[in-house]
């Protein structure tokens, strides 16, 4: 009786495997006990296109050529169903690290593969284009392979327009800026985000757009911002805004409400990627300075030619935008109405 139920019970969490995709490739009921670590990656091919609906699959590799692997004293069995890549490019899969498997000196490599027909050139019927990473150590409890992944590299993809939006945000939040420094106006948790690695790709464009309306209580002349924050709000953590993506204009002259401005900048990165890249950032501002809302907006060219300030690609970034005046006044405030961040693959 207890073997009958053991064996349903095992057979009853494969077909719960299955359906839910996978995402654990392990059917023994003794390893689901043990510590596994999540692994992570992006894959990408070298044009920086992502293998979207793409597959990758853990392999056991063991080179110790001694005894059959064992987790807890129970055999290993690898999985053979594997996880879908997302539209980022992006995997998560759940492994055994190698840490608790016996024999001692064992790896995983991972075996990616491409979705039907997007590999250049067309497959056709042939399917995806596969490849192997080379043997990894899977240790702790996250684990990053992107690197392992870059390192093959990934095969090229057919061109295709995959521009994709990041996000976008609307609101109607009065932000008051009564002294002369810049006030980002989004609220944190509202912010957009740029998940890791995903500008960590030399020439890779992120194009930001947003607009509202400001109010000044006093001339003065008026700033607009794009930062990117390691922290949601942009109150804490690293705050860089990319030289080319801060312009001001000339003079208001006139004291408006609701006076419309906007702001488009686009991030490219460089060469320089990592933890310390940096980008090549333009922008135009245009903004109402006239005496009524109704007057033709001007807009301004930055004329930056340097790149940006060091920013970590690799991590996960948050856009907002910023608005100041010259001229500190209690009377003066701004509202970003709407803003959206989309990537060029």
């Amino acid at each position: 009786m207890k073997t009958k139920l053991f064996f349903k019970l095992v057979m009853l969490y494969a077909l719960c495997d299955w359906l839910a995709g996978a995402a654990m490739p392990f059917f023994d009921l003794t390893q689901l006990a043990a510590a596994q670590t999540a692994v992570s990656g992006t894959v990408r091919d070298v044009n920086g296109v992502p293998f979207i609906g793409g597959t990758v699959l853990p392999q056991f590799v063991n080179v110790s050529g001694g005894a059959s692997p064992t987790v807890s004293g129970s055999p290993l069995v690898p999985g053979t169903t594997p996880v879908i890549i997302n539209s980022l490019g992006q995997f998560n899969v759940s492994v055994i690290p190698n840490t608790s498997i016996s024999p001692a000196s064992t790896h995983w490599q991972f075996l990616i593969c491409s979705a039907p027909g997007t590999a250049y050139p067309d497959p056709g019927s042939l399917g995806g284009q596969c490849f192997t990473t080379g043997l990894i150590t899977i240790t702790g409890s996250t684990q990053d392979i992107t690197g392992n992944i870059n390192a093959v590299p990934p095969p090229a993809l057919m061109y295709a327009d995959l521009t994709q939006s990041l996000g976008s945000y609307q609101g109607t939040t009065s932000v008051p800026i009564t002294d002369t420094a810049f006030h980002a106006l989004i609220a944190a948790s509202s912010d957009i985000p740029i998940p890791a690695n995903v500008t960590n790709i030399s020439a890779r464009k992120i194009r930001i757009h947003g607009s509202g309306v400001y109010t000044n209580a006093a001339a003065s002349l008026l700033n607009a911002e794009v930062m990117l924050c390691t922290v949601s709000g942009c109150g804490s953590g690293t705050v860089v805004a990319p030289a080319g993506c801060a312009v001001v204009t000339t003079n208001q002259a006139n004291n408006l409400t609701n006076g419309q401005f906007s702001i488009d900048c686009t991030l490219t990165t460089t060469s320089t990627t990592g933890s310390s890249g940096t980008f090549m950032a333009k922008a135009l501002v245009c903004a109402n300075l006239g005496a009524a809302t109704s007057a033709a907006q001007s807009c301004f060219q930055d004329n930056v030619v340097a790149v940006s300030a060091a920013v970590d690609q690799t991590v996960q970034e948050f856009v907002n935008i910023a608005f100041k005046f010259s001229t500190s006044n209690a009377g003066n405030s701004a509202i970003l109405l709407e803003a959206d961040v989309k990537v060029d693959r």
